[in-house]
């Protein structure tokens, strides 16, 4: 009776093993391939987050440099005036430029909305502050405090972006 048992037993106990394996070993591939997929899921979201900041960044650093621009496309009309004892903002070409120069402030402010990181946005906020009386009052440019802030504040902004893009891409000091 033992040697008809004994094989039927083994038989039972091989089946029985072998779908318990079976069942870890599924269970096993399914929490890996869950993992890898997370992993990459984790990823994707990473990188398009990165290149969404990255965008916004290039965009902002687009905006301080229109900025730039248009603030220092006043220094003419602003000398030529000064000589004739006028007020630059009342000519055609002030009117223009003072326009051109508000506008490149709400384009400075409408990108860094979309930023993500308070330290570049607060930067950019310091500068668009700080560019309104550049182009709005009768000294603009001439004014040194107006002038330093606003070029103070303009690398500031510089400086903020170029440390958030550092941080983006893990290049820090020590990492050269």
């Amino acid at each position: 009776m033992v040697d008809v048992l004994l094989p039927l037993v083994t038989l039972v106990l091989g089946f029985v093993a072998s779908f318990l394996l079976e069942l870890f070993r599924n269970r096993w591939t399914t929490q890996s391939v869950q993992h890898v997929r997370d992993t990459e899921r984790h990823q994707a979201a990473h990188l398009e987050r990165v290149a969404f900041e990255r965008d916004g960044l290039r965009a902002v650093h687009t905006a301080i440099h229109a900025l730039l621009s248009k603030v220092n496309a006043i220094a003419i009309p602003l000398a030529r005036a000064e000589a004739a004892g006028l007020d630059w903002r009342d000519s055609g070409e002030g009117q223009e430029l003072r326009a051109a120069a508000m506008h490149a402030t709400v384009r400075c402010s409408h990108e860094s909305a979309l930023l993500l990181h308070p330290p570049v946005i607060e930067a950019v906020r310091r500068l668009t502050a700080a560019a309104y009386p550049m182009y709005w009052t009768r000294e603009s440019g001439s004014d040194p405090s107006h002038r330093d802030e606003f070029f103070e504040a303009n690398a500031g902004a510089v400086r903020a972006i170029a440390t958030r893009l550092r941080e983006l891409y893990g290049v820090g000091p020590g990492s050269r």
